[in-house]
């Protein structure tokens, strides 16, 4: 097996259940410290949820994420332009910016719009999918092909901020998440 970040060798070094059922194994890249699980077989049964119902801090992350952007956003983009949260959940993020005074839309493969309705990428026609930025928080983790999601995100921007768990060096592989 290879690494789907870097191409070079991963070693295999733990296994968890996932879901409470399928033993997986976790494997680590040689060069990048990437660490993936094996094929992911149960995604579909993961995402049948989009967000899990353990999942408590869903809207403080956003809160603080809008802490997080809208400055960013402020000092190095165009404000005016139009900006498309990929994979945005409920679409707490994208209605907290719009509150703010930003162009946000929504677009999202497994999860219901609740808080953005009508703000949504497949409302646009197709000459005004284009964006200023696109954002996306926590997904790269949940992808079988990294590079396929940035293809399909680059499509819409010439810009991704995104964010994602990183483990520190003196935690434990088998329980630092």
């Amino acid at each position: 097996m290879i690494c789907s970040i870097c191409g070079n060798p991963v070693n295999s070094v733990f296994s968890k259940f996932i879901l409470g059922k399928y033993d997986c194994q976790y494997f680590q890249c040689t060069s990048c410290g990437f660490l993936h699980t094996e094929f992911p077989y149960w995604l579909e049964e993961a995402y049948s949820s989009a967000i899990a119902s353990t999942d408590i801090g869903c809207a403080s992350r956003n809160v603080k994420l809008v802490k997080k952007v809208a400055p960013l956003l402020l000092e190095h983009f165009d404000t005016q332009a139009k900006f498309l949260d990929y994979a945005g959940g409920y679409g707490l993020f994208v209605r907290l910016m719009r509150d703010r005074g930003f162009d946000f839309y929504w677009q999202d493969e497994y999860c219901n719009n609740l808080f953005a309705q009508y703000f949504e990428l497949s409302f646009l026609e197709s000459t005004q999918r284009h964006f200023e930025l696109v954002t996306g928080f926590e997904i790269m983790e949940h992808v079988r092909d990294p590079y396929q999601l940035l293809d399909k995100i680059f499509v819409y921007s010439d810009a991704f901020l995104f964010s994602t768990e990183l483990q520190a060096q003196e935690e434990r592989l088998d329980s630092w998440w």
